[in-house]
This record gives C-alpha cells, sequence and structure tokens, in this order.
C-alpha cells in the first residue's frame, strides 16, 4: 500500500522561498531515489508544500535521513514545518 508523506514549511521571505524552491527542484529527485513521486507546490510567496509519494512504509522510513537533510537547509530562515503521513487512497496519472 502507497504511503504520502506531506510537508508544509514556511519561510521568513520570498526570497527563501525561492532559494529553498529552487534547492528541491534541483536536487530532491537525487535525494529521494526511492520516491515513487515527487510533487513541489508553491502555495503562496513564502509557504512551501512537498508532497512524496512512498510505495510502503519501510521506503519512506528509508529515506528519513535524507528528509532530516532536505529538512535542515536553510534553517536559519524556516518559519514552521508541519508533516503529515496517510495512505493514498487514488493515485491517477493523466497524461
Amino acid at each position: 500500500m502507497s504511503i504520502a508523506r506531506v510537508t508544509t514549511v514556511k519561510m521568513d521571505s520570498k526570497e527563501a522561498a525561492d532559494e529553498q524552491t529552487q534547492g528541491y527542484v534541483q536536487s530532491a529527485p537525487s535525494e529521494f531515489p526511492q520516491a515513487s513521486q515527487l510533487i513541489g507546490i508553491r502555495i503562496d510567496d513564502v509557504t512551501l508544500m512537498a508532497v512524496t509519494i512512498y510505495p510502503d512504509a519501510e521506503t519512506m522510513k528509508a529515506a528519513d535521513t535524507a528528509r532530516e537533510k532536505r529538512l535542515n537547509t536553510n534553517i536559519e530562515n524556516r518559519v514552521s514545518v508541519e508533516t503529515i503521513v496517510g495512505e493514498v487512497t487514488l493515485d491517477h496519472h493523466n497524461h
């Protein structure tokens, strides 16, 4: 059963959010090779969301070290982080 981890990060400025977004776009695919899908969402000028889908909870847990490293980037400009995890009930792709 696939599992999703959704992380919302609020930065202290648009510039910090720009930097964080650029770093995620460039590095996340190689940092999280075990992920089935990576989605980055810019909610507003300072709020970012990452949705990562893994094939199972064990695979997600194996990515915890990479996640900690990613979360520790730009930490001095971060206001908050919220994370939720849940079972994926629909993963439809319409290409």
